[in-house]
């Protein structure tokens, strides 16, 4: 079996065919960086958003990175360096892999500027008072603008009528900006820019429309036509249409072949939500005492087009997961044999297949815990796993990006079997009290001690 993706643009399950075998080129959209990651946006190339993202995707509203420094007594620029320090902490913690490249909007002016220039050249755009907008009903009567959302383009006229405040510098209230005049509205970040429409020496200084960065960024560093785009399920209309719109106004190609979206989080029924304070960051979760392991256990619990209703229950149920799991991993060490290896082949080859099911992480991840249930029960037997049933347990929690073999320093081993020795000295005098005592300082070592009837087992567990 191949793997086939959910493409949005059909609705359908399609076999993933890259470009250029062997290599796979992947955009998704990444941080609007004016606030710590939160566990929604914790689910290649991936931008980090640093300006132009309005309050209101309709072109209305202030600049979320400006708006946010204003509030912390910053500098925008300061507030940017200070979040992307951490959101790179935030994800290092839950093991997520840096991406190839990491393009920030701010570093990329001159490009959006040629851009936009490109799109007014092929008849895309307009200039109203120093503002550059897309002129949706044109590029509608050459390419499919509703594609992705499956509307057609007088549904999307009205929705917009409703859905933003009426600007009159527009033709119509669909189309959005490609750059703002940022003269006389106290935006901070602003650049100099100069677009010739129709013989016409337009000079503007203002700021990128929200939209257009991905556009140029994608396409600098993949080209015009690449893989994968991902992003969020809130994506699929309006940001990916007036992405993709802006890529055939200005190079002819519609960046992406498959689009892939994932599904929001619940917070107890309700949308996460920064802006209604229901939610939790990634760097709140690991500072009350929760693994980075386990939140990332938690998140591959769901399918990703699936709603996952995140709660404290759910992440405590996957930190005795990730328990149980690691104590099956480092039992079956300590205990040679042979047994399971049959067993371990057919869940590999059954995880394979749940994978290439549209990265089908919810039903791999049940799978692994029951395969985990059958090591504990076989070495509960007395009998010994083989060498190849570990790896492969081992290597197929690696793909979900769960390491079983937990870091630690040589002396944080050293001074856990030492704890461990000591506290078994107190249980054989029966000083309980002071056994429990230090079996409560090897778990916040990030230790677990298992009691059975030859001698206790010492596993790490965080």
């Amino acid at each position: 079996m191949s793997l086939k993706l959910f493409n949005t643009l059909t609705r359908e399950k399609e076999e993933f065919e890259p470009i250029e075998e062997g290599r796979v080129k992947f955009y998704s959209c990444g941080q609007t960086i004016y606030d710590d990651l939160h566990i929604g946006n914790a689910r290649h190339v991936q931008n980090i958003t640093d300006v132009g993202h309005l309050t209101d995707d309709g072109d209305q509203g202030e600049d979320k990175v400006e708006k946010r420094a204003e509030d912390l007594g910053m500098e925008p620029m300061e507030l940017v360096e200070d979040q992307i320090e951490r959101y790179f902490e935030d994800t290092k913690a839950i093991n997520v892999e840096r991406q190839d490249i990491v393009p920030r909007a701010t570093g990329h002016i001159n490009e959006m500027i040629n851009y936009v220039q490109k799109i007014i050249d092929n008849g895309y755009a307009y200039e109203a008072e120093g503002n550059i907008y897309f002129d949706v009903e044109k590029f509608a009567e050459d390419y499919p603008y509703g594609e992705m959302a499956k509307k057609d383009i007088e549904q999307l006229k009205q929705e917009a009528e409703s859905r933003v405040e009426p600007d009159e510098k527009k033709k119509n209230q669909y189309d959005f900006a490609l750059w703002l005049n940022a003269e006389g509205t106290g935006h901070l970040m602003k650049w100099n820019a100069e677009f010739d429409n129709d013989r016409e020496r337009i000079e503007s200084t203002g700021y990128p429309g929200w939209h257009l960065e991905c556009s140029v960024m994608g396409q600098k560093y993949l080209g015009e036509e690449f893989d994968i785009h991902a992003g969020g399920k809130d994506h699929i209309f309006p940001h990916h249409p007036n992405e993709r719109a802006q890529s055939f106004a200005a190079t002819g190609k519609g960046q992406a072949r498959y689009w892939l979206h994932n599904e929001f989080i619940q917070i107890e029924g309700e949308k996460m939500s920064k802006s209604e304070g229901n939610f939790y960051t990634v760097r709140g979760l690991l500072n009350g005492g929760y693994s980075g392991d386990a939140i990332r256990l938690y998140l591959v619990s769901s399918h990703y087009r699936s709603e996952t209703d995140f709660s404290k229950e759910g992440l405590e149920k996957a930190e005795k997961e990730l328990r149980k799991a690691r104590r099956a991993r480092n039992w079956a060490e300590k205990v040679s044999g042979d047994a399971l290896e049959d067993r371990a082949e057919e869940v590999e080859d059954q995880f394979k297949k749940y994978m290439d099911d549209d990265l089908d992480t919810a039903n791999a991840k049940q799978l692994l815990m029951e395969f985990v249930s059958d090591i504990t029960s076989t070495l509960e037997s007395g009998e010994g796993v083989s060498i190849k049933t570990r790896n492969i347990l081992e290597e197929l929690f690696e793909i979900i990006g769960i390491n079983l073999v937990a870091d630690g320093t040589v002396e944080e081993m050293k001074l856990a079997e030492l704890l461990a020795e000591s506290r078994e000295k107190f249980r054989e005098k029966e000083n309980y009290e002071e056994a429990d005592r230090i079996r409560d300082e090897l778990e916040k070592l990030g230790f677990e001690v298992e009691d059975t009837d030859d001698e206790p087992r010492l596993y790490r567990s965080k």
